[in-house]
């Protein structure tokens, strides 16, 4: 594994995760004003979006092939854009019992002891532990594993600009040549500073599209890896290939800067041919990504991860072209690398995750990204920046709670302490320390989690508080576990 090279300035990327979110209201939906004014401190969090009432599902696309679709592409596919559907067929149990509570402020506190979705914990546990009420894969025990989130303004700002000119060869939409530029995703994964453990990546697009990646090199052709260099590879030209020049053609050479390469001769790439994060092609940042009506994915941007060619070989024809009698005709054993980048890559898994912690909610988080331009990357990933930033967050909202919060005068700022020396112990690497440091708070705010009241040895006596502080240790606890 290669050293931290961008040892840091990882700082100015780790962000709470609900940063990431940013709720889609329709017009004229009034359940999503009566949330945020019945549970405020969701607002921009996972919970302010239609999951929390709506759930995803899928549809045969052919015999033995179905396609799983988000809460919001579900509903526009099952309920349809015209309202001709049945909208309870969207609703998770959260979502059914919020509907025949009476859809209104009275239903949502009078099913906050209800467990929705049966997983054990009740809706009001779920949704202080910011967890879906109505997702039973989602509980209080399941700990978001480590991330960080980083805009494209800051890959700009922070990593050394790569540009490959390079054939993207597709089994059937048209080949073509360009030049993308970005960061090689193995300088992000050495920033963003992954375990030793890690074995590879699976990149994904906001419509549930999902590729895996090995670290290293693999015999399989089918299998792109992140580090090390891809073969240098000639330029294949031919008139018959060319889109510009005939209708029969199936290769675009139209790109800026292709008009000074020669056919036959080696594309010089500095720094060699890399899998790398694009963010712009020719020049250009890429064309933002959006879902048609056809729930098909629409752009490239703003990001496209791009694998080069393996095997390299000529733009052969279209798998569908009825004409394979040219100079380059469709090769099942070509190598057809389009097929294997991610277009509007928002979010990167870094294999496996860590014990203890829980994926995000892949199809519902992809969207914000590619609208802000930004992409999540968690997993294996040293989780010492995530902890620190769930005991800043539990610090501030100490400081924050008024002082009839606790159970005694000094339990504040013996509240605040204990979470300072807790973060002085990670920072130095002590980690048995933190770890029994850890464990005792926990003893001082788990009454309301464990007993729905505070009990005798509680710092916090107001049970929301509480509830929040606890849940924030409970995660720092299982991550610094897995160190």
């Amino acid at each position: 594994m290669k050293s931290g090279l961008w040892k840091g300035i990882i700082c100015f990327f780790l962000l709470p995760l609900s940063a990431a979110y940013g709720a889609y209201h329709h017009g004229g939906d009034t359940d999503s004003d009566i949330v945020l004014q019945v549970y405020p401190e969701i607002e921009g969090t996972k919970l302010d979006s239609c999951a929390l009432c709506h759930s995803g599902g899928q549809y045969q696309k052919k015999p033995g092939v179905f396609v799983e679709l988000g809460s919001c592409q579900w509903c526009h596919y099952s309920y349809g854009y015209d309202e001709s559907g049945d909208i309870d067929d969207t609703l998770n149990g959260y979502g059914v019992d919020y509907k025949n509570g009476g859809k209104n402020f009275a239903a949502l506190t009078s099913i906050e002891n209800l467990d929705s979705d049966s997983d054990g914990y009740t809706n009001s546990a779920e949704i202080n532990a910011f967890r879906f009420p109505g997702d039973s894969d989602d509980d209080p025990t399941k700990v978001p594993a480590p991330y960080v989130i980083i805009s494209r303004d800051e890959l700009e700002a922070y990593f050394p600009y790569h540009e490959q000119t390079m054939l993207m060869n597709t089994h059937k939409s048209g080949d073509f040549y360009t030049t993308y530029g970005g960061v090689p995703v193995a300088d992000l994964l050495d920033a963003v500073k992954i375990r030793e453990t890690a074995t590879g990546i699976t990149v994904f697009a906001p419509d549930g599209w999902a590729q895996y990646h090995p670290l290293y090199e693999d015999s399989d052709p089918l299998m792109y890896h992140v580090y090390g260099q891809y073969p240098q590879v000639e330029f294949y030209y031919n008139e018959q290939a060319d889109v510009g020049i005939t209708d029969e053609g199936w290769c675009d050479y139209s790109a800026p800067g292709l008009e000074n390469l020669v056919g036959g001769e080696p594309i010089h790439v500095e720094n060699g041919l890399q899998m790398m994060l694009a963010y712009v092609r020719a020049g250009s940042y890429l064309d933002t990504g959006e879902l048609t009506e056809a729930n098909k994915l629409d752009g490239e941007g703003p990001f496209r991860l791009v694998p080069p060619q393996k095997n390299p070989g000529p733009p052969d024809q279209r798998l569908s072209a009825d004409d394979q009698e040219v100079i380059w005709p469709f090769g099942e054993d070509m190598d057809h690398n389009a097929g294997f980048s991610t277009r509007s890559a928002t979010i990167i898994r870094v294999e496996p995750l860590p014990k203890g912690t829980t994926d995000i909610d892949i199809l519902e988080a992809g969207w914000n990204y590619v609208d802000d331009s930004k992409i999540l990357i968690y997993g294996a990933l040293d989780p010492l920046k995530t902890i620190l930033g769930k005991l800043t967050t539990a610090e501030q909202i100490i400081l924050e709670s008024d002082i009839g919060c606790f159970h005694g005068r000094s339990d504040k700022k013996n509240l605040l302490q204990k979470i300072k020396t807790i973060s002085k112990s990670l920072e130095k690497g002590h980690e048995q320390a933190a770890a029994h440091q850890l464990e005792s708070l926990l003893w001082k705010i788990d009454g309301c989690v464990t007993a729905s009241k505070p009990d005798a040895n509680d710092w916090i006596s107001d049970c929301d508080t509480q509830s929040e502080i606890y849940w924030l240790i409970h995660e720092a606890r299982i991550l610094r576990g897995d160190f």
